[in-house]
């Protein structure tokens, strides 16, 4: 069970670079099955921390103008969005309990929320593959910083805003790693502080983080014009399912 959170940091490393996003999503539904929904998040944003920051290392191409128009709104509305995760995880409230057997247990509001997110983003990549959203880029970067800070789903949001604005798949990598990389100090400045991670394993944390890092340079190398709309769709689908079950109390 150590290496499940690992291997899928290092294969959704790897998607991001076809995908334009896939690290936060894949893996935080991963961490969701072994540790609380806020620290899940929280862990999920470190991982994401290393790999963004490494990322936009490797790859140089960045639209400074899209950063200043896109970025900076992201970078502040993903701080609110950290605070009130940061906010709800220390008021939990019970919905409700469906059912008094030990196969489910009662469905937090947090959990629900998350689990709602889950749904929502998983038919939006299935439903919107290829397209993109037309509205002005600050509001993007609001929407998808404030996203990013709740929830920790951002980067589907920011591929949708911006894949038409950046045709160049290099530059376009490059732009949404660096603001991924903001967004992911802002927000984790938030959960340092506030979260319990005296719950976390931190070899495995560890573990995770050079994983997510190893994939960068494989997708760095991979790095062409790939067909993986299957995959795409069946991680969709998991993860739908996964929504599904959190709202059930099934996890």
């Amino acid at each position: 069970m150590f290496w499940i959170i690992p291997i899928v940091a290092f294969l959704a490393s790897i998607l991001t670079f076809f995908s334009g996003f896939g690290l936060g999503t894949l893996l935080m539904a991963t961490m969701i099955w072994f540790y609380p929904p806020e620290l899940a998040i929280a862990l999920t944003a470190l991982v994401h921390l290393l790999h963004s920051g490494f990322k936009s290392l490797l790859n140089r191409h960045v639209q400074w103008r899209i950063v200043w128009i896109f970025g900076i709104p992201s970078m502040l509305a993903a701080y609110a969005g950290a605070k009130i995760l940061s906010i709800i995880s220390a008021y939990p409230v019970e919905l409700f309990d469906l059912t008094e057997s030990t196969l489910t247990h009662p469905v937090k509001f947090l959990s629900f929320l998350i689990g709602l997110m889950l749904i929502i983003f998983s038919i939006a990549e299935v439903g919107l593959k290829g397209k993109s959203l037309i509205a002005p880029l600050w509001i993007g970067g609001l929407i998808s910083g404030f996203m990013g800070g709740l929830s920790g789903h951002q980067g589907a949001l920011r591929s949708l805003f911006l894949i038409r604005q950046i045709p160049d798949v290099r530059n376009l990598i490059s732009t949404l790693a660096f603001i991924g990389l903001l967004t992911d100090v802002t927000r984790n400045s938030v959960y340092l502080t506030l979260l319990p991670w005296d719950k976390v394993n931190l070899f495995q944390l560890f573990v995770t983080g050079v994983a997510a890092t190893l994939g960068v340079l494989v997708g760095t190398q991979l790095l062409k014009k790939v067909s993986i709309q299957l995959l795409q769709r069946l991680i969709s689908y998991g993860i739908f399912i996964l929504g599904c079950a959190m709202l059930l109390g099934l996890i």
